[in-house]
């Protein structure tokens, strides 16, 4: 995979390439698919013969994105200059305007300064947010391919592309609510007003866009059960922080206001007792054992239990002792489920098949969760799933464990290659997308998070990510927490929520 440096320059070739190709039209995207980049073209059509409007996007033909395709590589070729300038605010601003790079003026409006520091190359502007390459010709050292992706493209970064439909999917359905609110940006975001019913009305907006899916998903409960299909088993996975926790309790009280009766199982207590963990056996040391690997849950148990509760028997669970490394005690009763009963299971493997093989793929229901937001920096780069993951797991990690930003930085490359291989394989291969975002977030966050990263000092070894991640805050307002219902996912990661189990 390619370094954050690589596929930052990247992302700001593509978008001179665009304009340099297609003056007319702005180039609006850099949503995170997989192992690329998804971005569409907006504005009116250069060629109407050979394209047609979208709403609000240009569709483009294989032969557009072919030739963008070729003006990206020319810029590679050439090995053009990437300078770091600074422009006087409104000279900017105007840039921006007239091109119609509106994420971009709505952030240079948001955050005023005398001077913009700007990244420019072929006489193309675009706002600093990242570190990039000095020369586009540092691009060669990588792949890069633009792939037609109606009525977009996607800008890959490896050898073969997996195409990521579920993504896709879930990332135009809330672009397309980012569009009807007009809060496309972080620019716009921040230019909603705390005086008035502004920030408020937005909150509510996005909470209740959560809501319906819930609602969606108990609605396709009752007509599997209508078409004789019943639903018996719902497994649901999610990189860290997507709020899997707060998801799962609320879609079991969505499913027993329809007529189930849906029970929680967490599968963290089907560990392997240390004496039977793979990698312990060669040491005897605990530090060896990898908890994010499969092969440190006791499969077997966890398929036999499910197969059992949806043929409508009871079972002991396992109590796992994090603490010992083994169980304690016989376990604890789990009632069978009646007739009308859904069980629903959460954790970092439960999409995995391995888990659900002893049960009827007719009865399983799977969802993927994540905090996929759309909001827009400037016109071609996005808040990442990542980071917005990030600031939740830091806030929760210090309110509810006492640990300090620094700790929560230190592990998070570790976090982040266990989902690669456990969680994001199987994202495509399921039944729903939850995505868990919502937009005004990471403003409330900001309010818990920045006097964190604020006291991570410059000797300690993770000062570099603490900054990166105070220069992305940088750009948000601060929300007030009291703007969060009680009932909000968000509620998970900065406490105070009605499904406090902390």
């Amino acid at each position: 995979m390619a370094d954050p440096l690589h596929r930052r320059t990247l992302r700001f070739v593509v978008s001179v390439a665009a304009e340099l190709k297609y003056p007319k039209q702005r180039l609006h995207g850099g949503h995170a698919v997989g192992e690329g980049y998804y971005y569409e073209l907006e504005g009116p059509s250069a060629r109407t013969a050979e394209c047609k409007q979208r709403r609000t996007g240009v569709e483009l033909s294989s032969a557009d994105v072919n030739a963008l395709e070729e003006q990206v590589q020319s810029l590679v070729v050439e090995g053009e200059t990437i300078s770091r300038v600074k422009k006087p605010w409104a000279e900017a601003h105007a840039y921006f305007d007239e091109r119609g790079l509106s994420s971009a003026k709505s952030l240079l409006e948001q955050r005023c300064s005398p001077e913009v520091e700007c990244y420019e190359c072929r006489g193309v502007l675009r706002c600093t947010i990242f570190p990039l390459h000095e020369r586009t010709s540092a691009l060669k050292a990588g792949k890069c391919s633009l792939i037609p992706c109606a009525p977009g493209f996607i800008v890959s970064f490896v050898e073969k592309y997996e195409p990521q439909p579920a993504l896709l999917d879930s990332m135009r359905e809330h672009g397309a609510f980012a569009l009807a609110h007009a809060v496309r940006s972080v620019g716009e975001l921040d230019a909603l007003q705390q005086v008035g019913r502004g920030r408020k009305d937005y909150v509510l907006h996005c909470e209740f866009r959560q809501e319906s899916k819930l609602a969606t998903i108990a609605a396709t409960a009752v007509e599997r059960k209508s078409a004789g299909k019943p639903i018996k088993l719902i497994c649901i996975a999610g990189p860290t922080s997507s709020g899997k926790t707060t998801f799962a309790n609320k879609l079991c009280m969505y499913l027993r206001n329809v007529g189930f009766l849906a029970k929680p199982l967490t599968v963290d207590h089907y560990y392997l007792p240390l004496d039977r963990q793979p990698k312990y056996q060669a040491r005897k040391q605990r530090s060896d054992v990898d908890y994010d690997h499969i092969e440190s849950m006791d499969v077997e148990l966890i398929k036999e239990h499910l197969k059992v509760l949806v043929d409508g028997r009871s079972i002991m669970t396992p109590i796992y002792n994090m603490k010992t490394g083994y169980r304690d005690g016989e376990g604890h009763h789990f009632d069978a489920m009646p007739p009308n009963g859904i069980l629903v299971i959460e954790g970092i493997h439960a999409l995995n098949p391995l888990y659900t093989q002893s049960v009827e793929a007719s009865m399983v229901f799977k969802i993927f969760i994540s905090p996929l937001t759309v909001l827009q920096l400037d016109d071609c780069n996005v808040i990442k799933s990542t980071q917005h993951r990030l600031l939740r797991r830091m806030c929760r990690d210090y309110l509810f464990r006492g640990n300090s930003a620094s700790t929560t930085l230190k592990m998070w490359d570790n976090v982040r290659r266990g989902e690669s291989v456990w969680i994001f394989p199987h994202q495509n291969d399921t039944d729903f997308v939850m995505n868990s975002a919502a937009d005004y977030e990471i403003p409330v966050l900001k309010t818990f998070a920045e006097p964190l990263l604020r006291a991570v000092r410059p000797d300690d070894p993770q000062y570099s990510k603490a900054t990166e991640m105070l220069e992305l805050l940088d750009h948000f307002a601060s929300w007030p927490a009291n703007l969060v219902p009680e009932t909000a996912l968000l509620r998970e990661f900065i406490g105070n929520g009605s499904f406090d189990c902390h």
